[in-house]
């Protein structure tokens, strides 16, 4: 019985399709918790390199922190839980996953092949190979109109 769905988001479209199929599938009184991963390389230089300047490091890590908690809460639902990590993508999943005892990771793929792949890797593809828990990977493809009810607004971006 699945009692704690992760949910990682990264605030693209396949992240929101992934948010609804997993309230659409979720058993009754089962959690679903939604994940930011801040990658520090996504962060201001002095954020990745706190030896340069260690304070506006911290101001940095601070605001990405505050400002991935505000679209995580636009995103949530009454109920859901929300959670921002900092560190490599696929790994911090997974020790959030292995740590909140998680029973299934869902999360959104673009499904990018060859050299796209090797250049950028795929969070999920780690995920699928590595994670204890079973991995949903959800495709970026139109939803029916029901389990577009369920999506959170996803805001426009040349990505």
């Amino acid at each position: 019985m699945l009692r704690r769905i992760l949910v990682p988001v990264n605030f693209t479209p396949a992240s929101a399709r992934a948010v609804a199929v997993a309230r659409d599938h979720r058993p009754e009184n089962a959690v679903i918790r939604l994940l930011c991963v801040i990658n520090p390389s996504e962060i201001a230089a002095a954020a990745a390199n706190p030896a340069i300047n260690p304070m506006h490091a911290r101001e940095e890590r601070s605001k990405a922190e505050s400002e991935a908690i505000e679209k995580l809460k636009g995103w949530a639902r009454e109920g859901e839980e929300i959670a921002v990590e900092i560190g490599s993508t696929a790994e911090k999943i997974s020790e959030h996953a292995d740590t909140w005892g998680a029973d299934l990771i869902a999360m959104g793929t673009r499904g990018r092949t060859g050299l796209s792949q090797f250049l950028h890797g795929s969070a999920t593809e780690w995920l699928v190979r590595h994670a204890k828990q079973p991995v949903l990977a959800v495709h970026d493809v139109e939803l029916d109109p029901e389990q577009a009810k369920l999506m959170p607004p996803v805001e426009k971006t040349d990505k």
